[in-house]
């Protein structure tokens, strides 16, 4: 297991983890990854950019550096009233 925070929600309003990636690159990428914040839960770690559809909740290896997570299309921040110190755990 892996513990963060969400350090920053961006202009889209997706988190944006104090999680770096080179914390997680032995973590697998597969549905075995569980990635949990404020009650919810997302499976999976993906690529930034990814093809997944609108309205999918995903954890990003995005180009900041960070694990990000997103709702595609729609503010994560305004959904959920996730906020910045929420804790993150990563399972596997």
């Amino acid at each position: 297991m892996i513990e963060g925070h969400v350090a920053s929600v961006n202009s889209q309003g997706d988190l944006v983890t104090d999680i770096s990636i080179e914390q997680i690159k032995h973590v697998p990428r597969d549905e075995s990854v569980r990635i949990k914040f404020g009650g919810h839960e997302t499976v999976g770690l993906h690529p930034d950019p990814h093809d997944q559809p609108p309205a999918t909740m995903v954890a990003k290896l995005s180009s900041s550096g960070f694990l990000e997570v997103e709702i595609v299309g729609i503010s994560l921040n305004a959904m959920l009233g996730i906020s910045v110190g929420e804790s993150v755990k990563i399972e596997w």
